[in-house]
């Protein structure tokens, strides 16, 4: 009897046992078998929090698949990238701006993802995003990135200057002369007098009826659009025509004028002496209205008790209304050895399992995310944005941004909007700065 007991024990122990080893063999396979994909981020230790969030749900949907995060160690991303591009090294999956898109592309650093789009069963691009916004990922007709996150553009108002001034909420579809109507009523100089009395002394404003975004060629490109221009022609070749264009060298008159024929805009040079930047002289009722400005600020908005502040959207200019959008996505990397993989994150980054994260902080590609910030006193306007949205001109050459956006802005826009502006012809400022931007472009 004994001897059963024994052997009854043992055979206990002895499953067990076996149990414990079957399930650590199980373990060792299960790890074995899991694919490794990297994910590479230029965000910061608390913007990664978000990614991991991200993770934490794609892993838990897709347990045979391990995400680890590449960060960005050197700060300068895009010179990382284009190392990482010539290495064949990249990350699986990594984030891109969307003005490199083109550069990344040519340089054999972006997948094509049209073969995913389309070989996805029940996938239809066209039901879960913005049309507009999708296709800020295109290059030459094709999708090589999905969106993260964007920001369109919009006007913040101090709501409590526009009442004390008896002015209406402007609202869509009004024009770039009724912006400016607004904005000499509400530029005031020491004497109280607005820019549309007589008795106005504009060298002694103490409050502004508007700003401008200086020398940010993007943040200016919203305005081109709406005065019927591009500045580079669709095959993205040529600027003959499109920089130099009646529409384009009207937007940039009339912003040089708003600053110094009417006085209503501070100078580029004023502005970039601000040690806080604009908003701290927005919140001081300094600026009457913040233009062209992301909806990036609404933290600081809420932390300001009693300040009134509406959101307008942009006008409608000779072109119509139209506007340009800041984007950055994640593209797939040619030399993934894990492509089906690394799509499947890629996706799931750019839709439900990304957009429920990233659209807490921003705004969603997917409409879907966004109904409960349709009503919204400051993400509304935003949201309507959308709509008018036009593909950014950086999309069209891979060397349209160290080419053309960053000399433009620091050698057009901020010489008109600057102190020495007053006196510049527009039309011959672009036709002299305009043969090296395209000389440029076809050096490179």
């Amino acid at each position: 009897m004994q001897h059963r007991k024994w052997t009854l024990s043992f055979l206990a122990v002895f499953t067990v046992v076996s149990l414990i080893v079957s399930m650590l063999s199980f373990a060792v396979v299960s790890a074995q078998d899991k694919t490794l994909i990297t994910l590479g981020s230029w965000d910061d230790e608390n913007g990664n929090q978000r990614h991991l969030a991200v993770i934490a749900d794609f892993e838990a949907q897709f347990p045979n698949i391990d995400v680890e995060i590449q960060p960005n160690p050197g700060g300068d991303w895009h010179s990382r990238i284009l190392t990482l591009i010539a290495s064949g090294e990249l990350p699986d999956v990594y984030m891109v701006d969307s003005s490199y898109i083109p550069l990344y592309v040519e340089s054999g650093g972006l997948t094509n993802l049209r073969p995913f789009v389309e070989g996805e069963t029940g996938f239809d691009p066209a039901e879960v995003f913005y049309q507009s916004v999708y296709e800020n990922g295109f290059y030459q007709g094709d999708p090589y990135v999905l969106a993260k996150d964007y920001s369109t553009v919009a006007i913040y108002a101090n709501k409590a200057l526009l009442d004390a001034a008896g002015i209406e909420m402007p609202e869509q579809g009004w024009t770039y002369d009724d912006l400016l109507d607004v904005a000499m009523q509400l530029t005031v100089d020491a004497n109280g007098n607005n820019a549309a009395s007589p008795d106005f002394d504009p060298t002694n404003v103490v409050q502004w009826g508007m700003d401008h975004r200086g020398d940010w060629w993007r943040g200016f490109q919203s305005v081109v659009y709406s005065f019927g221009s591009h500045t580079i022609s669709d095959d993205g070749t040529t600027l003959e025509g499109y920089f130099n264009s009646e529409g384009t060298i009207q937007a940039l008159e009339w912003m040089r004028d708003a600053v110094h024929v009417y006085h209503v805009a501070p100078t580029s040079n004023y502005i970039s002496s601000l040690p806080g930047g604009v908003m701290p002289e927005f919140l001081d009722g300094k600026i009457a209205m913040v233009f062209g400005m992301g909806p990036w600020f609404l933290g600081m908005l809420e932390e300001q008790p009693g300040f009134e502040y509406a959101i307008l959207p942009m006008p409608t200019g000779p072109g119509g209304h139209h506007g340009a959008v800041c984007w950055a996505g994640f593209g797939l990397a040619p030399n993934s050895e894990n492509p089906e993989e690394a799509w499947l994150l890629l996706k799931a980054l750019g839709t439900d399992i990304g957009q429920r994260q990233y659209g807490e902080h921003a705004l969603s590609s997917m409409p879907v995310m966004m109904e409960s910030k349709q009503d919204h006193p400051f993400w509304g306007t935003f949201l309507d944005e959308v709509e008018y949205l036009d593909a950014l001109d950086d999309l069209k050459n891979p060397y349209y941004l160290q080419c053309v956006g960053t000399p433009a802005g620091s050698e057009i826009t901020a010489v008109l909007f600057g102190e020495e502006g007053a006196d510049v012809d527009v039309a011959a400022l672009v036709n002299e700065r305009m043969p090296e931007y395209q000389a440029c472009m076809e050096q490179q």
